[in-house]
């Protein structure tokens, strides 16, 4: 026999051809997906925080491929279809996780973000200006307040609030007319509530400010109630408040946690005012003032 070429027989090659991996191979994403989220607004100057006020809007983006969008609880996405690099999500109108999800388009990249949404959970108040309502020599006094929506680490923007009225609980100088069961707002019927306000700023040290004023004021009794001079007859009384909110374009109510306007007057014809964490005092020989 003569000597002959061994045949080797052919290989199988390590990479797939173009059509084996159109036929059925994952696109690698280019460059390597991620998801970030930026708020709507800059304060609080976290603007990458995943906590957020009910309502709160949201640009949430994702690098590489566009992707598919999607959203379990706690509120919306926009656009919800089609493929896209960012979608806008806004916080639903209670608390809530919202997980979202962005799949990359033609390839295997999937990513999630999660948002813990908070609702409000107490509102206080501040004195506007330096100076006080009184009218010497009663032993009256007042303020003028700002309201405040808290956390304050997060931004209600998009909430409203509004005051029901109640009606005067009295003892001591205050138990004579008008007082006993005075209406705090005169609110007009059917629902004796102030107009709904919205937020106008929001600070991280104070919340989110409501946009509008409070008139906190005592009144004074008469004269043969509390006397002239020391030693005055002493008395109180308060209003039971509830104030409620809502978000913009859902509109269900809530109460937040109840609290009282009280206004005290002592023997010495000291008179304090209180609203919402909140004090101011006036001594009844104290000059005339008006409040801010």
């Amino acid at each position: 026999m003569g000597l002959a070429e061994t045949e080797t027989p052919p290989q199988p090659s390590e990479t797939p051809d173009a059509e084996q991996q159109m036929a059925g191979g994952t696109e690698e994403c280019h460059p390597t997906c991620t998801i970030a989220s930026q708020t709507f607004k800059s304060s609080p100057a976290d603007r990458t925080r995943t906590k957020v006020g009910v309502g709160e809007e949201v640009t949430v983006t994702v690098t590489g491929n566009a992707a598919t969008w999607e959203i379990d609880t706690g509120g919306t996405i926009s656009p919800n279809t089609g493929t896209q690099n960012s979608v806008t999500f806004t916080a639903g109108g209670v608390a809530a996780t919202a997980t979202i999800t962005a799949t990359g388009d033609g390839c295997g990249c999937v990513n999630t973000i999660s948002f813990t949404v908070v609702e409000p959970d107490s509102m206080t108040m501040r004195r506007k200006g330096s100076t006080n309502e009184h009218n010497n020599p009663q032993p009256d006094c007042g303020w003028t307040a700002f309201a405040y929506v808290h956390p304050n680490d997060v931004n209600f923007y998009r909430v409203q609030v509004r005051e029901l009225d109640s009606q005067a609980v009295c003892t001591g100088c205050y138990n004579a007319p008008p007082f006993p069961g005075a209406y705090h707002g005169n609110y007009p019927l059917p629902d004796r509530a102030s107009p709904w306000l919205g937020m106008s700023s929001h600070t991280e040290t104070r919340g989110s400010k409501v946009n509008g004023e409070d008139h906190v004021y005592s009144g004074y009794p008469s004269a043969a109630n509390v006397g002239t001079a020391p030693t005055f007859t002493a008395g109180n009384y308060y209003w039971p408040m509830t104030w409620q909110w809502r978000v913009r374009g859902i509109w269900t109510r809530h109460d937040f946690p109840h609290f009282r306007q009280r206004h005290v007057v002592d023997t010495a014809g000291r008179c304090t005012s209180s609203k919402a964490g909140h004090s101011e005092s006036c001594l009844y020989s104290d000059p005339t003032s008006a409040r801010a």
